[in-house]
């Protein structure tokens, strides 16, 4: 049977954020920063908020968009409330306003203040979230400023441990994995509701099937199986750290039914690839599934040399086991 891990490390490494662009985010989240701090240090005459990177760039799972914005996560926590009890902290929207004037020269175009967060928007396709958080001394977690809803709870830190735990007891290919699902609703989605990326992490976490370390092609489609598998028996999903909610509430039967149809197509072409014994068109049932960003196989061409009065002929590489058992 094909096996294509090789060609899924090469699409890996194409919708992995490179380092150069990482370096690039970096710089513009810690000039965000370095905004707010001075705003808050010149103008509030307070203690300097704090922050913490949260989201898919600290997870390592952020991928090259094939259009759209890259989306960075910079919590932003402020210190100097931090001794003061939470009745007596300031209406949401009065700490969204002072994030908002604090980086409002930032970029050309004026921030976004949406429920959760400040958006700061680049014109080199990504933007800068800032999500806004208080916990004073006697709190285990943060709350969040949600404009409409006030302080909520909210501990992103804990998620992204959990998500680094999981990683060290399973292997980097989750974080493959979960790179893999983003690009597939990256090709696929065309505006139709798929999970967020966070959901897609949390699944792809929870569903991780050992056995296949070595074999990515295998390895997704035996995850992809176990998500099928569950969401169809019971369309639900718990965060698995604190604030414990329902992730997956609020979804139409229609929009369960469509996405539970595009997943239940990506293991029946999967399979199909994994069962193909021609490399060739094993890649191409990729392509569909991901798009060109997959490479496809060319097999090698023969070619006959002569050595010392021997002819050598190369041969291809021989076609590895049957990695198409499904999970």
């Amino acid at each position: 049977m094909a096996e294509c891990n090789d060609l899924f490390l090469k699409f890996n490494d194409e919708i992995k954020l490179g380092s150069e662009k990482k370096k690039s985010l970096r710089k513009s989240r810690n000039a965000v920063g370095k905004d707010i701090q001075k705003y808050f240090d010149e103008t509030l005459k307070v203690t300097k908020p704090k922050f913490w990177g949260q989201g898919s760039y600290m997870m390592n799972t952020i991928i090259n968009p094939i259009e759209g914005e890259y989306d960075l996560d910079s919590g932003v926590y402020l210190m100097h409330l931090s001794d003061v009890e939470e009745e007596d902290w300031p209406a949401t929207s009065t700490v969204h306003n002072w994030i908002k004037n604090a980086v409002k020269n930032r970029t050309s175009t004026p921030p976004q203040d949406k429920n959760t967060c400040i958006r700061v928007i680049y014109k080199d396709d990504y933007h800068v979230d800032l999500p806004i958080y208080i916990k004073n001394k006697d709190m285990e977690h943060p709350k969040l400023a949600h404009k409409s809803k006030g302080w909520i709870d909210s501990d992103p830190k804990e998620l992204t441990k959990w998500f680094t735990d999981e990683v060290k007891e399973k292997s980097d290919q989750l974080k493959r994995i979960v790179r893999y699902f983003k690009a597939w609703k990256d090709f696929k989605a065309n505006g139709d509701k798929f999970p967020s990326g966070m959901i897609f992490t949390i699944l792809t976490a929870n569903h991780y099937v050992e056995g296949y370390e070595e074999n990515d092609d295998s390895a997704f489609v035996a995850v992809a199986k176990e998500i099928y598998d569950t969401l169809d028996e019971n369309f639900s999903l718990d965060r698995p750290v604190f604030p414990k909610e329902e992730l997956l509430e609020g979804w139409s039967e229609t929009a369960k039914n469509n996405f539970l149809s595009k997943l239940s197509t990506l293991i029946t072409n999967g399979q199909k690839a994994l069962e193909e014994e021609n490399k060739e068109e094993a890649s191409k049932i990729w392509i569909k599934v991901f798009g060109d960003r997959l490479p496809k196989y060319t097999p090698p061409k023969e070619e006959n040399r002569m050595d010392k009065g021997y002819a050598l002929q190369t041969t291809e590489p021989p076609v590895l086991g049957n990695y198409g058992r499904s999970s």
